[in-house]
Parts: structure tokens; C-alpha cells; sequence
């Protein structure tokens, strides 16, 4: 992917050429390749398409004082943009939208909170063991999950054990809030994976970075019809 920065000439250059797509961002003239898109619909793209439409449809129902909450949260949220790590701000309603969007991946039949949060979310800071077996790869913690927070699970299919895991890959394979130091079992099928966690405020949908592991690859193997597993 290139980058450059727009001059007076081109002020607003964006759209697609042969093979690569011209797009505007915060931090200049972005040139990426051009991909055929894919749109799987997945149960669970179903449920991120409508917790977005969920907290879409709640933010147009808000007062402008609401709005200017959001605002003032806002602007005390710094993120990174991902192609030139440049620091920014994200909009009110960009803002609102993440966290709610996440409060519902947490509590599909939750009320969104329409406050911002009144506090910072800092997670914890455990140690896992990981370890994988037939259909299922369990997740041991060092320690129990604070009060008001839970645990993500974050796993990647890799085609083989030699295959670098991309951050941008990782997809959601559940929630869980630890009360013991008893593992906890994510079932998956047959392949190699790169597992993660992060930690989650299931009260607002405030979220840590994600947390690649130690042992960032495991290789399941299930056993077929009439055969021994590997």
C-alpha cells in the first residue's frame, strides 16, 4: 500500500483505477491494491451487522446534549490510524458505536448504556497456558478475572504452522468472565491456530488491544471416521 500526501492539484483524489483504488484519509492519499470484495453471511456477521444497526438507529434518537457528551468523551480517546500509525481522535458517534457495538457482542439482549464511561478500562494483566486437544483448545489463566471484567477468546486459522497470524485476522470465539483459575474450553475444528485475548467491561464495551500468547500457535487434529487422530 502507498501513501502521499494530496497537493493543491489534488485536493480529492479517491476511486479506482486498473488495479489498485485511490482513497482519501486523515493523513493524506492512501493507494491500495484493488480486492474483489466477499460478503459471507455468517451467523456471526449477521450479529455485527445488527448490533451496528442497533446503535446506529439509538444514536439518531439522541438529544444534543447526549451528542455533546459523546463529543467531549471523544475527545479524550486517542486511536491510531492503521496504515500510518498516526494518532487521532475518533468522532462522537464513531465512539458511541464501537463501544456499543461491543456491549452487545457481550449482552446480545442488553440495554446500551447512552452515557459515555466514566472511567478508563485498563483490563487485567494475566498469564495464560494454552493447550490444545481433540476439538478443543482450553484456556488456563494465572488468576481470576477482576470485578467488571471478562475475557475474550480470539482465534485464527493458519494454513500451516509456518504461516505468520495477521492482527488484523483474529475473529471472536467467545466470552468469559474467570472466577477460579479452572480453564476454559473453546471448541474449534481440525487446522493450526494463533490464539489471543483481550479483556472486555461487559458494563460498557470498553476493550483493551489485543494479546497475542506466548504459545501463538496451536495445531488441533480431530479424528476421521474410522481412523486413529494424528
Amino acid at each position: 500500500m502507498a501513501k502521499a500526501e494530496l497537493g493543491i492539484l489534488l485536493q480529492d483524489l479517491r476511486g479506482k483505477a486498473g488495479n489498485v483504488v485511490f482513497q482519501g484519509s486523515r493523513d493524506g492519499l492512501v493507494v491500495r491494491p484493488r480486492v474483489k470484495g466477499t460478503n459471507p453471511d455468517t451467523p456471526a456477521q449477521q450479529a455485527v451487522r445488527e448490533n451496528f444497526s442497533h446503535a446506529g438507529a439509538l444514536w439518531r434518537t439522541f438529544t444534543k446534549q447526549q451528542v455533546q457528551a459523546w463529543r467531549n468523551y471523544a475527545a479524550h480517546v486517542t486511536k491510531h490510524n492503521s496504515v500510518t500509525g498516526k494518532a487521532y481522535h475518533p468522532t462522537p458517534f464513531a465512539a458511541f458505536v464501537g463501544l456499543a457495538s461491543k456491549f452487545l457482542q457481550v449482552n446480545p439482549a442488553g440495554t446500551v448504556p447512552t452515557d459515555p464511561p466514566a472511567a478508563p478500562f485498563d483490563g487485567d494483566n494475566l498469564t495464560w497456558t494454552v493447550t490444545p486437544a481433540a476439538g478443543k483448545i482450553t484456556f488456563t489463566p494465572s488468576a481470576a478475572n477482576s470485578a467488571g471484567c471478562t475475557t475474550e477468546f480470539l482465534l485464527q486459522p493458519l494454513a500451516n504452522a509456518n504461516r505468520k497470524p495477521s492482527k488484523k485476522a483474529y475473529k471472536s470465539y467467545g466470552f468469559h468472565a474467570f472466577a477460579t483459575t479452572t480453564g476454559w474450553d473453546v471448541t474449534v475444528g481440525a487446522g493450526t491456530y494463533a490464539v489471543a485475548v483481550r479483556y472486555v467491561n461487559p458494563a460498557t464495551g470498553q476493550e483493551t488491544g489485543l494479546e497475542t500468547l506466548e504459545v501463538s500457535q496451536v495445531t488441533v487434529s480431530l479424528a476421521k471416521p474410522g481412523k486413529k487422530a494424528a
